[in-house]
C-alpha cells in the first residue's frame, strides 16, 4: 500500500504518481453516471459491483445515492473496490469540498470518513443502508487472486491504459473473469486496443458505444470460463433455495454476532440458549479487552489476529457507536521482545521497546455488547433449551433439544456454542479443547485510562460496579466452574509489573469456559461429510497440486466455533464469513478462509498420506 502523491490541477485531482487525471476535468459527476453509475439497472435482489480504482469514491457515492433511491425493500448492494494509492482522510474531504461535490454527499461522505482505515494492506467493510462497501487496499492482481466473488457489474476506472497498463492486461482481465458471473457487464470509459484485446482473449464479447463527450468506448460482457482449483475442497457451494428461517446454537459473542449478521439479510432468526439469561458462559465477563496477537510477520494466526481485531474494532463503532480507548501491549519475556521488535514498522502497532500501543484496542463490555446485538437483530430468544441434536427431511431441519419439544422448519443450522460444542460434533479429525479462565474482581486498585496487557491483563476501572477485573487463568485439566483461591493469586502475580506496594483486596471473579481448536484459529464453515474426503481427497499425498472436485450435497450446517479468548475479534469475521456462505456474496481473503475452514484438519492428515 503506498500514498497517493495528489495536487489539484484545472480543479481537478491529477496524479503525480502516473502523471493523469482522475476524472474528466469538465464535467467529472456526468461523465462517472454516464459511464458507471446509471449504465445498468438495480433488477436483482442481490446486486455485486467490483471496482478497480477507488479514488476519491465518486463513482461509489454516485451509485450508492442511485441505489438508496431506487432500491426496494429487500434488496442489497455488495461493492468491492480496490485502491493501492491511499489518499488521507482529511485530503479527501478537502478535495470533495474544492470539487464542489461535498454538499451533494456529505452524509453519506462523512459517515465512510468516520470509519476511514488507516494506510495497510487489507479488506475494510463499510455498512451502509442495505449496502456494504469491501475498500480492498493493496495491489490489485494479488488481491483479486486471494479473493473469491462473483460480480454482476465491473467498473474499470484506473487511470488511462496508456498511464496504467499493468491496470488493463491480460493478467488482471483473467482475474477479473474468474471473480465474475456469466454475463457479467464491463462498464469503461476506455476503447484501448490493450484492453479489448485482453477481454477477448478471455472469453468477454466486446461492443464499442459512444462515449462521454468523446468519440467511442467499449463494453463487455462475460460469457463463462472453466477455472481449475486444486483447493477446492475448501469450496463451499452457495444454497440454491430461498432462507427464511435460522436457527443458532448459541448465546453469547459468536450467535449474536451472526444473529445481527443474519439480520442485515432479512432473515427471521432464533437463538437458543441453554443457561436462563445471556452472560453465563465465557461471553459474560463485566469486562474485557479487544487486541491482537504480536508475532512475527507473515505468520498467518498473527496476521489473522491483526485483520480480527481491526476489522472488529471498526465494526463495534459502526454498529455500537464504541469508542477505542487503546490498549498497550507488554513484551514479558524474550520471545515477545523478539516478535516487538520485528513489528516496529506495523502501523497497526506503535511500539516502543517493550510497549506496543494499540489505538484502535478497547475495553469492551461483553454482556453488554451481546445484549445489544441480539437486540440489534431483532432475533427470538429462548432461553433454557439444551439442544440435543438435529435431524434434516425435506431440506428442513428439525431440532431436538433434552429438556423441550422439537422445533421445526428452518432452513440453515448454525453452531455457535462455547466449549460444550465438542458434545455434539461428531468428527474424527477435529480436534476441540475447553480451557477453564477464572478471572478475579478486585476493589479498584490502579486508575489506568488504557487496557494493560502482559502475562496477565488489567481493565481499566468498571465504575457502575466499582470493581476492577483482572485475568485471566488458563487451565485445559480442571473442568470445575468453582472459584479457586489459587488461580486469583495466579492472576495477581501475572500483573505484578503494574502494581507497586498496592494491597489488593478480591471482592469475587468469575470461571468461563472456552473453545480453542488445535492450531488456534477459530472454526468457520459449512459443515463437511467426512466420508466423501476421506473417498475424494485420499491422493492429496501425490495430486495436491492439481485440480481437485468440489463437495456438493451437503447439508446447511454451519460453524462459527472454537474462538478461544479472541473471541470478541475473530467472532465478527466469522459471522461475516457464513453470510457470505449461505448468500453467495463476497467472501474474505482466501488465505483466512481456508484457514478457518472445518475440514482443514482432515485435509492436512490426507496431503501428509498419515490416512
Amino acid at each position: 500500500m503506498k500514498k497517493a502523491n495528489i495536487i489539484i490541477k484545472n480543479n481537478t485531482p491529477f496524479s503525480l504518481d502516473f502523471d493523469d487525471y482522475y476524472f474528466n476535468c469538465d464535467d467529472g459527476l456526468g461523465e462517472s453516471a454516464f459511464i458507471y453509475s446509471n449504465a445498468f439497472e438495480f433488477n436483482e435482489k442481490q446486486t455485486i459491483i467490483a471496482e478497480l480504482g477507488f479514488g476519491i469514491g465518486l463513482n461509489f457515492f454516485l451509485t450508492l445515492k442511485r441505489f438508496l433511491k431506487e432500491k426496494k425493500d429487500s434488496q442489497r448492494l455488495f461493492y468491492l473496490s480496490f485502491e493501492n494509492f491511499y489518499i488521507e482522510k482529511e485530503k479527501l474531504r478537502e478535495i470533495y469540498k474544492n470539487l464542489g461535490f461535498y454538499e451533494e454527499f456529505k452524509e453519506l461522505l462523512e459517515q465512510f470518513l468516520q470509519f476511514y482505515p488507516i494506510c495497510k494492506d487489507g479488506v475494510y467493510r463499510f455498512y451502509f443502508q442495505n449496502c456494504f462497501l469491501d475498500l480492498v487496499f493493496g495491489d490489485a492482481k494479488e488481491k483479486l487472486q486471494n479473493l473469491d466473488f462473483k460480480a454482476d457489474i465491473w467498473y474499470l476506472d484506473g487511470f488511462s491504459p496508456a498511464k496504467n497498463q499493468d491496470m488493463f492486461n491480460e493478467d488482471i482481465i483473467k482475474y477479473i473473469a474468474k471473480n465474475s458471473k456469466i454475463k457479467a457487464k464491463i462498464l469503461t470509459f476506455s476503447a484501448a486496443s490493450l484492453l479489448q484485446k485482453a477481454l477477448l482473449a478471455n472469453n468477454f464479447s466486446v461492443i464499442k458505444i459512444k462515449g462521454y463527450k468523446k468519440r467511442e468506448m467499449i463494453q463487455a460482457i462475460f460469457n463463462g470460463l472453466e477455472f481449475k482449483n486444486k483447493f477446492a475442497y475448501f469450496n463451499t457451494p452457495s444454497l440454491r433455495k430461498d432462507v427464511k428461517k435460522i436457527a443458532i446454537i448459541g448465546g453469547g459473542i459468536a450467535g449474536a454476532s451472526l444473529a445481527y449478521e443474519l439480520s442485515l439479510r432479512n432473515c427471521n432468526i432464533d437463538v437458543f440458549e441453554k443457561e436462563n439469561s445471556l452472560g453465563k458462559g465465557a461471553s459474560g465477563n463485566i469486562n474485557g479487552i479487544l487486541s491482537s496477537l504480536i508475532l512475527k510477520p507473515d505468520v498467518l494466526l498473527g496476521e489473522f489476529s491483526q485483520y480480527a481485531f481491526l476489522e472488529a474494532s471498526r465494526f463495534y463503532r459502526q454498529i455500537l457507536n464504541l469508542n477505542p480507548q487503546g490498549v498497550y501491549e507488554y513484551a514479558h519475556n524474550e520471545l515477545m521482545q523478539e516478535r516487538f521488535k520485528s513489528q516496529k514498522n506495523n502501523i497497526l502497532f506503535k511500539i516502543i521497546n517493550k510497549q506496543a500501543f494499540l489505538k484502535d484496542g478497547m475495553c469492551i463490555k461483553p454482556q453488554e455488547v451481546v445484549k445489544t446485538l441480539l437486540e440489534k437483530s431483532r432475533a427470538r430468544l429462548f432461553f433454557e433449551y439444551d439442544f440435543l441434536n438435529y435431524s434434516y427431511e425435506k431440506e428442513k431441519f428439525i431440532l431436538k433439544f433434552s429438556n423441550k419439544k422439537s422445533l421445526k422448519d428452518y432452513d440453515v443450522l448454525i453452531y455457535a456454542q462455547g466449549a460444550d460444542v465438542k458434545n455434539v460434533l461428531n468428527y474424527k479429525y477435529m480436534k476441540l479443547s475447553s480451557v477453564r479462565g477464572q478471572c478475579t474482581h478486585l476493589k479498584p486498585f490502579l486508575n489506568n485510562l488504557h487496557a494493560l496487557s502482559s502475562k496477565g491483563y488489567v481493565c481499566p476501572i468498571n465504575k457502575e460496579l466499582n470493581l476492577q477485573l483482572i485475568g485471566a487463568s488458563y487451565d485445559r485439566i480442571n473442568q470445575d466452574n468453582v472459584l479457586l483461591e489459587k488461580d486469583d493469586y495466579q492472576n495477581i502475580e501475572n500483573i505484578k509489573e503494574f502494581l507497586k506496594d498496592t494491597k489488593l483486596e478480591i471482592l469475587g471473579g468469575k470461571v468461563g469456559f472456552r473453545s480453542y481448536s488445535s492450531d488456534r484459529f477459530a472454526i468457520a464453515g459449512q459443515a463437511y461429510d467426512e466420508k466423501f474426503y476421506l473417498q475424494n481427497y485420499k491422493a492429496l499425498l501425490w495430486h495436491k497440486d492439481k485440480a481437485q472436485i468440489s463437495p456438493n450435497g451437503f447439508i446447511p450446517l454451519y460453524f462459527s466455533i472454537a474462538h478461544g479468548s479472541r473471541a470478541f475479534a475473530s467472532a465478527i469475521i466469522c459471522a461475516r464469513v457464513i453470510s457470505s456462505l449461505i448468500f453467495d456474496e463476497p467472501r474474505i481473503e482466501k488465505d483466512y478462509l481456508y484457514a478457518l475452514h472445518p475440514s482443514r484438519f482432515l485435509i492436512r492428515q490426507l496431503k501428509k498420506g498419515n490416512l
